[in-house]
């Protein structure tokens, strides 16, 4: 049997629950078949090497991670890179992170802010270098890949989207009596409309908006908020109050099997002020629970009349429009919803990538 070519796979941040780091152990153990796989990440150790980047602010953790990295594959040319990482140049960078300037244009962040923070100066100047000296780059979007069209041009022939996968095993259609038991164990009442929100960082992610929705479609019929994922409760606490919503919000803080909470849910709601591609909002799909979400999350490309919405940007979620759409939710046909993504596994994902390593020399 011949010996497998090495890959590299380089993501800063590895351990937790969050999507990035999930992503990473996904393709760790797809491409375990074809390669000699082994990852990188702050604080890992290889070889007698011990990877920097666990420490100090986050630009300097950003820096000294990538420039750690970057010392340790110099000498080792002739093997594959996959980086998930700004500043990691490598046979494919895959930009699941989206363009940092577009993302501070979305953010309107003024030029103060961005000259005081040391991290929006040095993240362009590290995914530039990704750019320009991979052979391979891969938005997880159409979205990101158009931002990439706008701002490095002279390199959009390097482009290929993969879409993220979902894994068919864990993520799946549940019947209306699978639902129902469900339903009954974490006593959820058939009587709301359930909402389910499931995220970290929830200022981005628009948990405020959620809020809004929820005063609205309160008011119209029985309607919960269910929470999931790390934030600052105390603030959103103060939200709740004022729109007196104090019996119709759970916190359920970090949830490590979130199926059945797709499973359950009437509408997932993610929005967002950018996402490169949310693997929550493809999960949900897969479960056959609808979403309603911003064009300015990657996902919204999957997105159509018979399986969700996708609004212009986060405040339009408050728009009449949305909460007349709202009201028809629990008519969705759920298997309709859940087959919409069938293509999206992650094994056709890894595929894609496959496909793509096999034409660096493997």
């Amino acid at each position: 049997m011949p010996k497998k070519k090495k890959l590299y796979i380089v993501r800063k941040e590895f351990n937790g629950f969050g999507g990035a780091e999930n992503v990473a152990k996904r393709y760790l153990t797809g491409f375990q078949n074809s390669f000699d796989v082994s990852l990188i990440y702050a604080g890992s150790q290889m070889e007698c090497y011990t990877f920097s980047g666990l420490h100090g602010p986050g630009w300097f953790r950003s820096l000294s991670f990538a420039s750690s990295v970057n010392k340790f594959l110099s000498n080792r040319s002739d093997e594959l890179v996959f980086s998930m990482t700004r500043g990691v140049p490598g046979t494919i960078f895959r930009m699941g992170d989206g363009v940092h300037k577009c993302w501070l244009r979305r953010k309107k962040a003024g030029l103060v802010k961005r000259v005081s923070n040391p991290n929006h100066l040095i993240s362009p100047i590290l995914e530039r270098s990704s750019i320009q000296k991979s052979k391979y780059i891969v938005p997880n979007s159409s979205l990101i890949f158009k931002e990439i069209e706008q701002s490095y041009p002279g390199h959009k022939h390097k482009c290929k989207v993969i879409h993220n996968g979902y894994s068919q095993d864990v993520f799946k259609y549940a019947n209306p009596s699978e639902r129902e038991l469900l339903k009954a164990q974490y006593k959820l009442s058939n009587k709301n409309l359930n909402l389910l929100f499931c995220a970290n960082g929830w200022a981005r992610k628009g948990l405020t908006h959620a809020l809004g929705l929820l005063s609205k479609l309160a008011k119209i019929a029985p309607s919960h908020l269910w929470v999931a994922g790390r934030g600052d409760q105390h603030f959103y606490s103060q939200t709740i109050e004022k729109l007196d919503l104090l019996n119709q919000v759970t916190f359920l803080g970090t949830v490590a099997d979130t199926r059945p909470w797709y499973q359950m849910a009437d509408l997932f709601i993610l929005p967002t002020l950018y996402d490169p591609f949310s693997n929550s909002c493809l999960e949900a799909l897969a479960c056959g629970c609808p979403v309603l979400t911003t064009q300015s999350n990657g996902t919204s490309e999957c997105l159509n009349e018979t399986n969700g919405l996708a609004v212009k940007s986060p405040r339009y979620v408050l728009h009449d429009s949305v909460i007349e759409w709202s009201k028809n939710i629990k008519n969705l046909d759920r298997k309709i919803i859940s087959d919409s993504v069938k293509s999206l596994s992650s094994g056709n994902e890894i595929n894609s990538y496959l496909n793509l390593l096999q034409t660096c020399g493997h």
